[in-house]
């Protein structure tokens, strides 16, 4: 049997011809078994003991080692063997030291291995194939033993391992094929062995693992193949082992994460899989500690919600997405979506839960639908400014990506205090990058740098705030009123129109005026300055052109919005 191949359809034909056993066991008949594939071309023939029921169960009666390898077994059934032998339907069959590898089994309704107790060294199913009628191992107990189903095959019909206990040895389907069946792992219980379901093809079945339990060892899923409508994982606990989903094809299933419980130290790798047009469902997954990795995953057009999930971190880096994706985690260290395109909502705004995040990356980000992300109740500016991996290049990249995404959306409050920060960065950037291209740059560098903050930043907030450009300006009317009045006192200068003999109050009044007139280029012409004010006077009458400007532009700037 070819590893890896669906089987699709086999015939089989009994003679009368002897079938030896590798084991020397000489059986009276042989089945020629020729297996197809979807498009009735035949993938192999080969020949097989038949096996007859009765003396198999006479071995189970007398609790003999079965082994079943390159056998032909037909309705082979435990409850059938617990009615003949007067046994409650629930009793425990031992099966010891069971061995089926490269074996058929099928069953004109059911081929059943319910509660049967497996013992011995190991048990071995592998490269058999399960054809016609269902399969159940329903509530089987493989106790310590490495259980393995590698490169089975399945034709149609359902497949039970509900409530069945795999102990704490080493279990493997890798490669297996199934068809058309559901597959169901319900309450089922695989200890702290390892977990292989790599590289299997679960068919056009659903896959159900809902409440199943895990322990410490591996989970492997890599290169899975999905093509259900339904695949349940939800209430897993998955323990503490290594959690890989790397490469799955998950097909258009609906994907049913909610409510998973992982405790280990090792990321959980969902990377390069691929999600299609149904719900994806993540909702108050609880991954531990660790980092949660989506990179390079393909996402269709299916929604997907994280609403909280925790963990560490979750990483969607270099993907494309396409579909509604709910972000709105109960707490992690850090989202990242650097160099991801997206095409539709991505939502990281509180309302019906809060979001705990420290840190959100967006480098390289490509926002082509919208980022539901809220400044203030986000804390975005520290999600950003925390990061510790990133540069001021980046960080400002960042939120000029924001302010952009801000104002698509009409929110021009946020987009604001977005500028603000992309304009600190980059000064930022700027100036430490002059300094390492010339050392000598520090001499005028920093006067340069105070310079931008005070006039650009402390001013008028890059001309976001009109509100703040007038608290200046009245601020500066105010500085140069004390200088005139401190000028008059001393004897520096004189105005014209300000008397000596006035009193304190009047000389504060009028020396308010000439600074209120100089301000604003009025410039009546009754009041001349002398002294040191002739030089101080065209200083403030510049101070004046300017910030009116300043708030000129950050005026119109709010009302054209």
């Amino acid at each position: 049997m070819k590893v890896n191949r669906v089987i699709h359809s086999y015939a089989v034909k009994i003679t009368d011809e002897p079938y030896e056993l590798s084991s020397g066991v000489k059986l009276k008949s042989t089945a020629r078994i020729t297996f197809r594939d979807i498009n009735k071309n035949i993938i192999e023939r080969k020949k097989y003991g038949v096996i007859e029921i009765d003396d198999l169960y006479q071995k189970i009666s007398t609790n003999e080692s079965i082994n079943l390898s390159n056998c032909y077994i037909n309705n082979f059934s435990a409850s059938k063997y617990r009615t003949a032998h007067n046994l409650s339907n629930e009793s425990l069959i031992e099966l010891k030291d069971f061995k089926a590898n490269d074996s058929i089994f099928e069953a004109d309704s059911l081929v059943d291995f319910s509660f049967c107790k497996f013992t011995g060294n190991q048990v071995d199913f592998s490269n058999s194939h399960f054809g016609n009628g269902n399969l159940s191992f329903y509530s089987s107990i493989f106790a310590d033993l490495n259980v393995d189903f590698s490169n089975t095959s399945y034709s149609e019909g359902n497949n039970i391992f509900q409530y069945t206990q795999f102990g704490n040895g080493n279990l493997s389907f890798e490669n297996a094929c199934f068809i058309n069946g559901n597959i169901s792992f319900i309450n089922a219980n695989f200890g702290n062995g390892a977990s292989n379901f790599k590289n299997i093809n679960f068919g056009n079945g659903d896959v159900m693992f809902s409440f199943a339990t895990f322990g410490k060892g591996t989970k492997l899923f890599d290169r899975c193949i999905f093509n259900g409508l339904y695949i349940d994982f939800s209430k897993v606990e998955f323990g503490s082992g290594k959690l890989d989903f790397r490469r799955v094809d998950f097909g258009n299933a609906e994907v049913n994460f909610q409510e998973i419980e992982h405790s280990g130290h090792e990321k959980v790798n969902f990377k390069r899989a691929k999600f299609g047009k149904r719900t994806i469902n993540f909702q108050q997954a609880l991954f531990g500690d660790v980092d949660v990795q989506f990179d390079e995953a393909e996402f269709s057009t299916g929604k997907i919600s994280l609403l909280n999930a925790r963990a560490k971190s979750f990483s969607f880096s270099k993907c494309i997405l396409s579909n509604y994706l709910d972000l709105r985690v109960y707490r992690c260290q850090h989202i990242d979506l650097s160099y991801c395109i997206i095409r539709d909502i991505i939502d990281l705004k509180p309302g019906i839960a809060p979001v705990k995040i420290n840190r959100l990356y967006l480098q390289g980000i490509r926002i082509l639908g919208k980022l539901f992300i809220s400044w203030q109740q986000n804390n975005v500016e520290k999600l950003i400014s925390n990061q510790k991996d990133t540069n001021d290049q980046e960080k400002a990249e960042q939120f000029r990506v924001l302010k952009e995404d801000f104002r698509s959306s009409g929110n021009y409050a946020d987009e604001d205090k977005a500028y603000v920060s992309f304009k600190r960065y980059e000064l930022k950037y700027i100036s430490s990058n002059r300094i390492i291209d010339n050392k000598l740059n520090i001499f005028w560098n920093y006067p340069y740098v105070l310079f931008q903050k005070i006039v650009f930043d402390f001013l008028g907030l890059y001309a976001t705030s009109p509100i703040r450009v007038l608290f200046s300006i009245v601020i500066a009317n105010f500085l140069y009123t004390c200088f005139y009045l401190f000028s008059l006192l001393v004897g520096f200068g004189h105005i014209s129109c300000i008397d000596n003999n006035m009193s304190l109050i009047q000389k504060v009044l009028d020396s308010f005026y000439f600074s209120a007139i100089t301000f604003f280029t009025i410039g009546y012409g009754e009041c001349v300055p002398t002294g040191i004010l002739k030089i101080v006077s065209p200083i403030e009458g510049f101070t004046g052109v300017f910030l009116m400007s300043y708030f000129t532009v950050a005026f119109v700037r709010k009302i054209l919005r």
